[in-house]
C-alpha cells in the first residue's frame, strides 16, 4: 500500500503543480472541430484480448476518440483505431493490453473498450443505465479516459462536470467496487484536470496526468511526428493531427501502465 499511496501522491502532485503554474493551452481545435469526431458509427464496446487459457483478468476503457474511433470516410478518418494511431495495434488500448500481458502472462486478459463522448456532451442528460451491459461485465480494472469533449462552455461551470463525473464513477463502482483509474484530459486544460483529480481523490481511484505530454512534446500530437508512417494528406478536418499519434499513443500507454504495474506488482518504475 505504501508503493500505491506513493503513486498516487506522486501524481497528485504533479497535476497540482500543473494546475497552479499554467493557464488553459490551446490545441488548436475549437469545440465545433471536436464535434466532428466520435460520431462514426460503432457498437456498445469492441474486444481485445491476448487470446491465452487461465484465469480471466478483465479491463473495461471507457474513452473517446483517443481509444477508438470507428472509419469516418467524411473527416478523412479511414480505419478504425484509437485516433491517430496508424492502425488499431499501435492505439493506447492494444498497447496497454500487450503491457499488461507482460506482468500476468498467465491470465486471460479480456479488453472492452467504449465511447463515452455521449456522456463528455450531454452531461446533464446522459443516462447511466445504458452502462449497465459495461458494468455486467464485471472488469477488474477500468480505465476512464474522458474530458476531451467536455465543451469549453461546460468547463466555466466546472461544478456540472465534477458533479456527474462522480456520479459515473459511483456507478461504475456499485456492485464489485473495481480498481479504477482516471486519466487528464490528453489536450492541456487545468480546469479538467482540476476536476479529474478531485474525482479521483472523491472516488479513491487512482490519477495518470496526460495533460503534460503535449507540454512537454509537440511530438505527441500525430501532426507534429516525425516519421508518422500514417497518411496525413487523406485527413479532411484539423481536429486529426491534434490526436496521438504512434509516438503520443505509446507515451499515453507507458503513462497509465506505471500505475498498472506498480498497482499489481509493487513496481513503481516503467
Amino acid at each position: 500500500m505504501k508503493i500505491i499511496n506513493r503513486i498516487i501522491t506522486v501524481q497528485l502532485s504533479l497535476c497540482i503543480v500543473f494546475i497552479c503554474n499554467s493557464q488553459e493551452v490551446k490545441t488548436g481545435v475549437s469545440d465545433e472541430q471536436l464535434r466532428a469526431m466520435n460520431n462514426a458509427p460503432m457498437s456498445p464496446y469492441i474486444e481485445a484480448s491476448n487470446h491465452k487459457k487461465g484465469e480471466e483478468f478483465k479491463i473495461l476503457i471507457l474513452g473517446n476518440s483517443l481509444a477508438h474511433h470507428g472509419i469516418a470516410p467524411n473527416i478523412g478518418w479511414n480505419h478504425a483505431a484509437g485516433m491517430a494511431a496508424s492502425e488499431i495495434e499501435k492505439d493506447y488500448a492494444h498497447l496497454l493490453l500487450q503491457m499488461t500481458d507482460s506482468i500476468m502472462p498467465d491470465k486471460n486478459i479480456r479488453m472492452r473498450i467504449a465511447g463515452m463522448a455521449v456522456f463528455e456532451r450531454n452531461l446533464t442528460t446522459f443516462d447511466f443505465s445504458v452502462l449497465d451491459n459495461l458494468v455486467s461485465f464485471h472488469p477488474d480494472l477500468i480505465i476512464v479516459q474522458i474530458g476531451e469533449n467536455v465543451s469549453f462552455d461546460d468547463t466555466q461551470t466546472p461544478d456540472l462536470f465534477r458533479e456527474k463525473y462522480i456520479s459515473l464513477i459511483r456507478y461504475l463502482q456499485r456492485d464489485r467496487h473495481p480498481t479504477i483509474i482516471c486519466t487528464t484530459s490528453f489536450f492541456p486544460s487545468a480546469t479538467k484536470s482540476a476536476v479529474t483529480r478531485q474525482v479521483a481523490l472523491t472516488t479513491k481511484s487512482f490519477l495518470v496526468d496526460l495533460s503534460h505530454l503535449a507540454l512537454s512534446d509537440e511530438q505527441n500530437y500525430a501532426k507534429n511526428e516525425t516519421g508518422y508512417p500514417g497518411d496525413r494528406n487523406r485527413w479532411k478536418v484539423d481536429g486529426i493531427g491534434v490526436h496521438p499519434g504512434d509516438f503520443g499513443m505509446k507515451n499515453i500507454a507507458r503513462e497509465i501502465f506505471t500505475v498498472i504495474n506498480a498497482i499489481y506488482t509493487g513496481n513503481h518504475t516503467q
